[in-house]
């Protein structure tokens, strides 16, 4: 998940970084956007992306995602688990009126444990949401024609006792049917509008280690879900006029999803769709129909995005790759979120005025004029911020650069997190680290930002931490890698902190290294690890074979507890 985004008003575009980061890098960045020079951001394309507009068929999804790629540069990757996958067949129904979706889900299980079960344990994510107006009902779970009956463990987390024991190595067709509702709020799991983003919401099996199921209840801090690849299919009754953008590819009526971590996706009314290729792969954007400028940039970057990731992490293994322009904000500002092929980039009342500058399709003057209108009703003693036309077009380029971020960074969790994951409720830091490094990398080598200020504060804070000898020495900023997201309850800000000191490790590497070393290093990484859940031991064993870094994984892991 990108960090929370903070550029709504010019006071916030200067005071603020693209992302939270620490008040050290927060100053940094709000001054390389004050100083940098004003000018367009290059969009350029050999080819002009290709245009249609969702009919208002329930099918519009499988006209626009059918689409025939060009020669492809698609990899497959080897299961370095090898293990048998689960496999889901999904029947999905949204009933838009009363905000409900309907699953009924046949789920093929394997138990990969090594232990006879007499129980499976289950994540049922929606539930977390009760209280605001969410939540999951389980209508029906069956299995070789008994009745069985889920019972809650813990939170989010449930038990599903089977009526016989299912042996090592054996597999179970389970069939569940529920009921998910789906809260008013604009998240990656929540309507807003006519849009609903369905993050999340497909009942999947927890993961079995050191002779337990693992018990993680969902929290609203970073990405708390852990899941195995898996194989899923999915069909959809959706109303007339929505639209769905999902993890997959649609094929002969389902969408197809193989060695996938999680299946998502965004069901909208009267949604556009924009698309083209990249090293074979469709890349398409639905949005609300009123961000076209926004719609045209966002293809160009993931367009960049794909390039840079297939050349340096290795080829992007799946057909398609979704991207959805929504309403996923909440008072920070706009955020995202990734999962496998789809990815849900929040905008903002001004990030089309934004674009439609950048784009050259209107004045200073009206792109002003649009902002005031897009403000919100003045409370009472607010005072107006005069903008000045350096400051407007300071706050319009914070605005492209941010989206440009945001995009860049969800893409590349296809990678770490979806193609090569890891605990992210344990060790958030590995794939959000891995992820951060990459946002900067593929900002500064694609010129999709004017100034490298991310990769010079990760370079000041390996600095720093390097220099110290001992990154725990300083109590009132450390951050401490080896907590999970649980030790962040008290202080959600602090998470976001594992982001910079994850990248300034990833940083270290690169320096060290350099840029072709460090490139074929991240392709083996992703080779070795493909579609299994890397640990902190495994990163650094990896790691500590492409250099002498045992003393800096030392110095970056230690504990604030020792």
């Amino acid at each position: 998940m990108k960090k929370q985004i903070l550029s709504v008003l010019l006071a916030i575009a200067i005071l603020s970084s693209a992302a939270c980061r620490n008040s050290k890098d927060q100053t940094t960045k709000a001054s390389s956007i004050v100083s940098s020079e004003i000018s367009k951001i290059e969009t350029t394309s050999e080819q002009k992306p290709a245009t249609s507009e969702a009919p208002s068929e329930t099918t519009a999804a499988t006209e626009t995602s059918e689409t025939t790629t060009s020669a492809s540069v698609l990899t497959t990757l080897s299961n370095q688990t090898n293990r048998e996958k689960n496999q889901f067949d999904l029947n999905i129904k949204l009933d838009d009126t009363n905000k409900t979706l309907k699953v009924d889900q046949k789920l093929k299980y394997v138990n990969n444990t090594g232990k006879d079960l007499k129980e499976i344990y289950f994540n049922l994510i929606p539930e977390a949401f009760r209280e605001k107006n969410g939540g999951v009902t389980i209508d029906s779970v069956s299995c070789g024609g008994q009745t069985l009956s889920m019972k809650q463990i813990d939170g989010t987390v449930y038990s599903l006792p089977l009526a016989s024991e299912l042996k090592a190595g054996a597999s179970i067709d389970i069939d569940m049917s529920y009921t998910v509702k789906i809260p008013n709020i604009a998240d990656r799991f929540g309507y807003s509008d006519n849009l609903f983003n369905l993050g999340n919401v497909i009942a999947t099996p927890a993961l079995f280690e050191n002779g337990a199921w693992l018990v993680q209840p969902y929290i609203d801090i970073g990405d708390a879900f852990y899941t195995e690849i898996a194989d899923y299919t999915a069909t959809f009754d959706v109303p007339e006029g929505f639209t769905v953008a999902s993890t997959g590819t649609m094929k002969v009526g389902k969408y197809v999803a193989e060695n996938v971590r999680d299946f998502a996706f965004s069901i909208g009314k009267d949604m556009k769709e924009i698309h083209d290729t990249e090293d074979g792969v469709n890349i398409q954007v639905f949005y609300n129909g009123k961000e076209d400028s926004c719609a045209e940039y966002s293809l160009e970057v993931a367009k960049k995005a794909v390039k840079f990731y297939n050349s340096v992490l290795g080829g992007y293994p799946y057909e398609t790759l979704n991207i959805v322009l929504c309403q996923y904000i909440n008072a920070k500002g706009a955020i995202a979120m990734e999962y496998p092929q789809l990815v849900m980039i929040g905008t903002l009342p001004d990030t089309e005025v934004s674009f439609e500058m950048d784009l050259g399709k209107i004045t200073l003057d009206e792109a002003r004029k649009k902002i005031d209108e897009n403000d919100p009703e003045p409370q009472p003693g607010d005072k107006p911020i005069p903008l000045t036309d350096e400051e407007l077009l300071s706050m319009l380029k914070s605005s492209t650069e941010t989206h440009a971020a945001n995009i860049v960074h969800e893409i590349a969790h296809q990678w770490f997190y979806g193609i090569v994951g890891n605990d992210e409720i344990r060790h958030p830091w590995i794939d959000e680290g891995m992820t951060d490094f990459m946002e900067a990398y593929c900002l500064t080598e694609c010129n999709l930002i004017e100034d490298a200020y991310q990769m010079r504060a990760f370079q000041r804070e390996d600095e720093d931490i390097m220099n110290s000898k001992d990154s725990s020495a300083d109590k009132e900023n450390f951050c401490d890698l080896n907590k999970s997201i649980y030790d962040y309850k008290k202080d959600e800000m602090e998470y976001w902190s594992i982001y910079d000191k994850g990248a300034a490790l990833m940083y270290h590497f690169y320096q060290s290294l350099g840029k072709d070393a460090f490139n074929q290093a991240l392709k083996e990484y992703v080779e070795t690890f493909a579609y299994t859940e890397v640990t902190p031991q495994e990163f650094q064993e990896f790691w500590k074979t492409k250099g002498d870094f045992e003393e800096t994984l030392k110095i970056y892991l230690a504990s604030s507890n020792k």
